[in-house]
């Protein structure tokens, strides 16, 4: 009979992020993990065989959250035009990125910017994201168009640059709204 885990992979998880907070990014180790969880160092390894694997678990972790956030979205936005695009602007609409959130993709990034699986993980959430919103509408320009302004906007918040007034983050969320709406199908070749 096989050892039983005496820990939760994801209380693993939550003490990584605990670290990253605390220490940044640059003081994320199996070691720093372990001491934070309250386990023995073999146990970290037991789930996330290196330092990689544990910001790849975060990255996953994060993007498995905001699919779920965006799920939820969609299907409340079924009565719009493009529920894939509007539930992304709802989900966004529900609140700007808290400072640990903020914080926590801001070190996983950083830290995990020059690894394959980072890569990959981000372009294939991206490639989901765009194909969802230009899937099954008759303007798919004008959905990659405000997507992409709506992407502009996370960004600017999770890194920080600038926070907005909730009454111009309404304002502009309503703008990318209408980017959708005024945008024509036939947009001018170069």
């Amino acid at each position: 009979m096989g050892r039983h885990r005496k820990h939760d992979p994801e209380e693993v998880l939550n003490a990584a992020e605990r670290v990253v907070l605390s220490r940044g990014a640059a003081g994320l180790s199996i070691d720093a993990v372990a001491k934070e969880a309250g386990i023995a160092k073999s146990s970290v390894l037991y789930d996330y065989k290196s330092k990689g694997a544990v910001l790849e678990a975060l990255i996953e972790r994060i993007i498995k959250a905001d699919e779920t956030k965006v799920a939820a979205a969609v299907v409340a936005a079924a009565a719009t035009p493009n529920p894939e695009l509007f539930g992304r602007i709802e989900a966004t609409a529900a609140g700007q990125p808290s400072e640990d959130e903020r914080a926590i993709a801001m070190a996983v990034s950083a830290a995990a910017s020059h690894e394959d699986a980072f890569q990959r993980s981000m372009r294939d959430w991206l490639s989901r994201d765009l194909d969802a919103i230009q899937t099954g509408t008759e303007k798919p320009f004008a959905s990659l168009m405000a997507y992409l302004a709506l992407f502009g906007l996370s960004s600017i918040e999770y890194q920080g640059f600038r926070e907005f007034e909730p009454s111009e983050r309404a304002a502009i969320l309503n703008g990318i709204k209408s980017i959708f709406e005024r945008i024509s199908e036939n947009p001018a070749s170069p």
